[in-house]
């Protein structure tokens, strides 16, 4: 993928959203959406997609997303204020990510790796997101002030929810550097909200009909 639109940039934008309120739904309440969840997990396996929404396996895996984004965007009365504090620190690790080149090479590795012995031990859910949990504290938790997650301790204290929740946070990274890839600025983020928010919704419009 070399050249870029619009609709590509918003669609990855999505993805850091989607993985922000997946973390946040997994901390306050202990479940989260299953298609999006699985959706942004097998992100961090396409390694060579064709295009930016077949990284989620088309545009359906990132609705839920685009939604958040929408919510968070739109209408500052249903912004959720811990949903914008996990998708600028999404947006901070992904680009100290990328300056790194042998930190990005060795969390490709990593992943790479594992998709291979998912392929022939077929993993379970719950080994796959301790694995894929794992990666995330040796790989990401180094690379600068970590997330903190807030929510309701019997969630939190879960050690299922607790992996999940890392899985949703390294996909949420593998989508703000598919974000920058695509040409992503923070400054549009501010100055082209009404052009974001209209792309988005015509995506979602289209999708779910």
């Amino acid at each position: 993928m070399t050249r870029y639109s619009e609709t590509d940039r918003v669609i990855a934008l999505g993805g850091i959203f989607q993985a922000a309120q997946l973390a946040r739904d997994i901390a306050r309440k202990g479940i989260c959406d299953a298609a999006a969840f699985e959706a942004s997990r097998e992100a961090l396996f396409a390694f060579e997609p064709e295009s930016v929404e077949a990284v989620f396996s088309g545009r359906q895996g990132i609705v839920s997303g685009l939604r958040a984004l929408l919510r968070q965007l739109q209408n500052t009365t249903q912004r959720d204020i811990e949903v914008s504090r996990y998708v600028i620190s999404l947006l901070y690790l992904g680009d100290r990510l990328l300056r790194d080149s042998q930190s990005t090479q060795s969390l490709r590795d990593d992943l790479s790796a594992l998709y291979r012995r998912r392929d022939h031990f077929d993993l379970d859910d719950s080994v796959l997101h301790e694995q894929l949990a794992s990666i995330y504290q040796e790989r990401i938790s180094l690379l600068g002030p970590r997330i903190m997650i807030r929510g309701e301790p019997v969630y939190l204290q879960n050690p299922d929810n607790a992996a999940r929740i890392r899985v949703g946070l390294l996909s949420g990274i593998r989508s703000a550097v598919l974000w920058r890839q695509a040409g992503g600025k923070k400054w549009r983020l501010l100055l082209f909200r009404r052009a974001i928010v209209s792309t988005a919704r015509d995506i979602v419009d289209k999708t779910v009909g």
